[in-house]
Protein backbone atom coordinates (compact mmCIF):
# COMPACT_ATOMS: atom_id res chain seq x y z
CA UNK A 1 0.00 0.00 0.00
CA UNK A 2 2.85 2.38 0.80
CA UNK A 3 4.38 1.72 -2.60
CA UNK A 4 1.07 2.34 -4.35
CA UNK A 5 0.62 5.56 -2.41
CA UNK A 6 4.08 6.74 -3.46
CA UNK A 7 3.31 5.97 -7.09
CA UNK A 8 0.05 7.92 -6.90
CA UNK A 9 1.86 10.87 -5.35
CA UNK A 10 4.46 10.73 -8.09
CA UNK A 11 1.80 10.70 -10.78
CA UNK A 12 0.10 13.69 -9.19
CA UNK A 13 3.38 15.62 -9.16
CA UNK A 14 3.96 14.83 -12.82
CA UNK A 15 0.44 15.97 -13.71
CA UNK A 16 0.98 19.19 -11.75
CA UNK A 17 4.28 19.84 -13.54
CA UNK A 18 2.66 19.29 -16.93
CA UNK A 19 -0.21 21.56 -15.95
CA UNK A 20 2.18 24.32 -14.86
CA UNK A 21 4.10 24.07 -18.12
CA UNK A 22 0.94 24.12 -20.20
CA UNK A 23 -0.26 27.23 -18.35
CA UNK A 24 3.12 28.93 -18.75
CA UNK A 25 3.07 28.13 -22.48
CA UNK A 26 -0.45 29.55 -22.79
CA UNK A 27 0.69 32.73 -21.00
CA UNK A 28 3.62 33.07 -23.41
CA UNK A 29 1.35 32.59 -26.40
CA UNK A 30 -0.99 35.28 -25.07
CA UNK A 31 1.87 37.76 -24.65
CA UNK A 32 3.15 37.11 -28.17
CA UNK A 33 -0.35 37.34 -29.63
CA UNK A 34 0.01 33.94 -31.26
CA UNK A 35 -1.45 30.50 -30.67
CA UNK A 36 0.29 27.78 -28.68
CA UNK A 37 0.86 25.89 -31.93
CA UNK A 38 2.51 28.92 -33.53
CA UNK A 39 5.15 29.23 -30.79
CA UNK A 40 6.25 25.63 -31.19
CA UNK A 41 9.93 26.55 -31.54
CA UNK A 42 9.88 28.35 -28.20
CA UNK A 43 8.10 25.43 -26.56
CA UNK A 44 10.67 22.99 -27.89
CA UNK A 45 13.53 25.18 -26.66
CA UNK A 46 11.95 25.33 -23.19
CA UNK A 47 11.57 21.54 -23.12
CA UNK A 48 15.15 20.98 -24.28
CA UNK A 49 16.68 23.39 -21.76
CA UNK A 50 14.40 22.09 -19.05
CA UNK A 51 15.74 18.60 -19.68
CA UNK A 52 19.42 19.54 -19.91
CA UNK A 53 19.93 22.39 -17.40
CA UNK A 54 19.21 23.11 -13.75
CA UNK A 55 16.03 24.97 -14.68
CA UNK A 56 12.61 23.48 -15.43
CA UNK A 57 10.83 23.95 -18.73
CA UNK A 58 8.25 26.09 -16.91
CA UNK A 59 11.01 28.39 -15.61
CA UNK A 60 12.50 28.70 -19.09
CA UNK A 61 9.07 29.60 -20.45
CA UNK A 62 8.78 32.31 -17.79
CA UNK A 63 12.12 33.68 -19.05
CA UNK A 64 10.82 33.67 -22.62
CA UNK A 65 7.65 35.42 -21.49
CA UNK A 66 9.61 38.26 -19.86
CA UNK A 67 11.51 38.82 -23.11
CA UNK A 68 8.26 38.75 -25.09
CA UNK A 69 6.85 41.42 -22.78
CA UNK A 70 9.82 43.60 -23.75
CA UNK A 71 8.93 43.21 -27.41
CA UNK A 72 11.48 40.58 -28.37
CA UNK A 73 10.55 38.62 -31.50
CA UNK A 74 10.63 34.82 -31.48
CA UNK A 75 14.04 34.61 -33.15
CA UNK A 76 15.44 37.12 -30.63
CA UNK A 77 14.09 35.09 -27.72
CA UNK A 78 15.57 31.91 -29.13
CA UNK A 79 18.94 33.65 -29.53
CA UNK A 80 18.97 35.12 -26.01
CA UNK A 81 17.57 32.43 -23.76
CA UNK A 82 20.66 30.28 -23.22
CA UNK A 83 22.86 33.28 -22.37
CA UNK A 84 20.32 34.63 -19.90
CA UNK A 85 20.33 31.30 -18.08
CA UNK A 86 23.98 31.95 -17.28
CA UNK A 87 23.09 35.31 -15.78
CA UNK A 88 20.39 33.71 -13.66
CA UNK A 89 22.97 31.29 -12.26
CA UNK A 90 25.31 34.18 -11.40
CA UNK A 91 22.46 36.17 -9.87
CA UNK A 92 20.98 33.43 -7.75
CA UNK A 93 18.68 31.45 -10.00
CA UNK A 94 15.67 33.63 -10.85
CA UNK A 95 15.29 33.17 -14.60
CA UNK A 96 12.41 35.58 -15.12
CA UNK A 97 14.20 38.34 -13.23
CA UNK A 98 17.44 37.74 -15.13
CA UNK A 99 15.50 37.86 -18.41
CA UNK A 100 13.85 41.15 -17.50
CA UNK A 101 17.20 42.68 -16.53
CA UNK A 102 19.16 41.44 -19.54
CA UNK A 103 16.35 42.23 -21.96
CA UNK A 104 15.77 45.77 -20.71
CA UNK A 105 19.52 46.45 -20.71
CA UNK A 106 19.81 45.23 -24.30
CA UNK A 107 16.96 47.53 -25.28
CA UNK A 108 18.31 50.53 -23.37
CA UNK A 109 21.68 50.29 -25.14
CA UNK A 110 19.94 49.54 -28.46
CA UNK A 111 21.79 46.28 -28.88
CA UNK A 112 20.71 43.36 -31.03
CA UNK A 113 19.57 40.15 -29.35
CA UNK A 114 22.71 38.51 -30.73
CA UNK A 115 24.60 40.68 -28.19
CA UNK A 116 22.84 38.96 -25.26
CA UNK A 117 25.95 36.96 -24.45
CA UNK A 118 28.04 40.12 -24.26
CA UNK A 119 25.52 41.87 -22.03
CA UNK A 120 25.16 38.88 -19.75
CA UNK A 121 28.95 38.52 -19.44
CA UNK A 122 29.34 42.18 -18.46
CA UNK A 123 26.58 42.06 -15.87
CA UNK A 124 27.69 38.75 -14.38
CA UNK A 125 31.32 39.92 -14.24
CA UNK A 126 30.28 43.05 -12.34
CA UNK A 127 28.71 40.85 -9.67
CA UNK A 128 31.99 39.02 -9.13
CA UNK A 129 34.41 41.97 -9.11
CA UNK A 130 32.41 44.77 -7.49
CA UNK A 131 29.78 45.37 -4.82
CA UNK A 132 27.06 45.28 -7.46
CA UNK A 133 24.44 42.53 -7.26
CA UNK A 134 21.28 42.00 -9.29
CA UNK A 135 19.18 44.29 -7.11
CA UNK A 136 21.70 47.14 -7.16
CA UNK A 137 22.35 46.73 -10.86
CA UNK A 138 18.63 46.80 -11.65
CA UNK A 139 18.20 49.99 -9.66
CA UNK A 140 21.16 51.83 -11.15
CA UNK A 141 21.10 50.74 -14.78
CA UNK A 142 17.43 51.58 -15.31
CA UNK A 143 18.19 55.22 -14.57
CA UNK A 144 21.46 55.70 -16.40
CA UNK A 145 21.38 53.32 -19.39
CA UNK A 146 19.30 55.40 -21.86
CA UNK A 147 21.38 58.52 -21.22
CA UNK A 148 24.64 56.56 -21.37
CA UNK A 149 23.62 55.12 -24.71
CA UNK A 150 22.74 58.57 -26.06
CA UNK A 151 26.13 59.81 -24.86
CA UNK A 152 27.88 56.99 -26.72
CA UNK A 153 29.08 55.30 -23.54
CA UNK A 154 29.20 51.51 -23.79
CA UNK A 155 27.57 49.07 -21.41
CA UNK A 156 31.07 47.99 -20.34
CA UNK A 157 32.15 51.48 -19.33
CA UNK A 158 28.80 52.34 -17.75
CA UNK A 159 28.88 49.18 -15.66
CA UNK A 160 32.48 49.80 -14.61
CA UNK A 161 31.60 53.32 -13.47
CA UNK A 162 28.59 52.08 -11.52
CA UNK A 163 30.72 49.39 -9.90
CA UNK A 164 33.29 51.98 -8.82
CA UNK A 165 30.57 54.16 -7.27
CA UNK A 166 28.92 51.31 -5.38
CA UNK A 167 32.33 50.09 -4.21
CA UNK A 168 32.85 53.56 -2.73
CA UNK A 169 29.73 53.16 -0.60
CA UNK A 170 27.30 55.11 -2.76
CA UNK A 171 23.89 53.46 -2.85
CA UNK A 172 22.71 52.14 -6.20
CA UNK A 173 19.92 54.68 -6.68
CA UNK A 174 22.27 57.60 -6.08
CA UNK A 175 24.94 56.03 -8.28
CA UNK A 176 22.54 55.66 -11.20
CA UNK A 177 21.04 59.11 -10.85
CA UNK A 178 24.37 60.79 -10.23
CA UNK A 179 26.06 59.13 -13.20
CA UNK A 180 23.11 60.05 -15.40
CA UNK A 181 23.51 63.68 -14.34
CA UNK A 182 27.23 63.53 -15.08
CA UNK A 183 26.51 62.37 -18.63
CA UNK A 184 23.89 65.09 -19.08
CA UNK A 185 26.13 67.85 -17.75
CA UNK A 186 29.17 66.98 -19.86
CA UNK A 187 26.91 66.88 -22.92
CA UNK A 188 25.67 70.36 -22.07
CA UNK A 189 29.24 71.60 -21.60
CA UNK A 190 30.40 69.96 -24.83
CA UNK A 191 33.20 68.00 -23.16
CA UNK A 192 33.83 64.31 -22.53
CA UNK A 193 33.41 62.54 -19.21
CA UNK A 194 37.17 62.00 -19.08
CA UNK A 195 37.84 65.69 -19.65
CA UNK A 196 35.56 66.58 -16.77
CA UNK A 197 37.11 64.03 -14.45
CA UNK A 198 40.60 65.24 -15.36
CA UNK A 199 39.58 68.79 -14.40
CA UNK A 200 38.42 67.57 -11.01
CA UNK A 201 41.46 65.35 -10.44
CA UNK A 202 43.89 68.18 -11.22
CA UNK A 203 42.09 70.84 -9.20
CA UNK A 204 43.31 72.11 -5.84
CA UNK A 205 39.71 72.15 -4.64
CA UNK A 206 38.16 69.07 -6.18
CA UNK A 207 34.80 69.50 -4.51
CA UNK A 208 34.39 73.03 -5.85
CA UNK A 209 35.22 72.03 -9.41
CA UNK A 210 32.92 68.98 -9.22
CA UNK A 211 30.12 71.17 -7.90
CA UNK A 212 30.66 73.68 -10.69
CA UNK A 213 30.67 70.97 -13.35
CA UNK A 214 27.90 68.69 -12.12
CA UNK A 215 25.87 70.59 -9.55
CA UNK A 216 24.84 69.22 -6.17
CA UNK A 217 23.26 66.08 -7.59
CA UNK A 218 26.38 64.95 -9.46
CA UNK A 219 29.27 66.48 -7.51
CA UNK A 220 29.85 63.55 -5.16
CA UNK A 221 29.74 61.09 -8.03
CA UNK A 222 32.15 63.22 -10.04
CA UNK A 223 34.61 63.45 -7.18
CA UNK A 224 34.55 59.71 -6.52
CA UNK A 225 35.10 58.90 -10.18
CA UNK A 226 37.88 61.48 -10.53
CA UNK A 227 39.70 59.84 -7.63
Amino acid sequence: LLAVGAIIQGIRRIIAIIGDFDQATANLAAVTGRSVEEIGALTEQAKELGATTAFTATEVTALQTELAKLGFAENEILASTAAIQNLAIAAGGDLARAASLAGSTLRAFELDASEAGRVVDVIAKSFSISALDISKFETAISTVAPVANSAGVSIEETTALLGSLVDAGIDAGTAGTGLRNVFLEVAKEGITVQDALNKIANASDKNAVALDLFGKRGATVGTVLAN
